[in-house]
């Protein structure tokens, strides 16, 4: 069993990239916008909102730890349309400003 020390290390790691904007580097489509099915997010920017790895203090399995939020303009629509995707550390970069 891990340590609760490491447990905390790694949402003290973590914490400073909550809120933070960032831009999706990686080529990934996504399928669960329903205004915007089979959706590339390459180059979207959003807002990390969660780090999921840790749940309650325990360590649990995530492949793709962080969630960011979205959002995108649709036609149509009054209001860009939110969503979140799942994503891994290696397929965004932070944005400054």
């Amino acid at each position: 069993e891990v340590a609760s020390d490491d447990v905390a290390a790694e949402e003290a790691a973590a914490a400073p990239k909550i809120g933070r904007r960032v831009r999706v580097t990686a080529p990934l489509r996504v399928y669960h916008v329903l205004k915007a099915p089979d959706l590339d997010i390459q180059g979207m920017e959003g807002v990390v909102k969660q780090y999921v790895c840790v749940w309650k203090g325990k360590r649990v399995t995530a492949n793709f730890p962080f969630k960011v939020e979205f959002e995108l303009a649709v036609e149509g629509q009054p209001k860009p349309v939110r969503f979140f995707a799942h994503l891994r550390e290696d397929e965004f970069e932070f944005v400054d400003g």
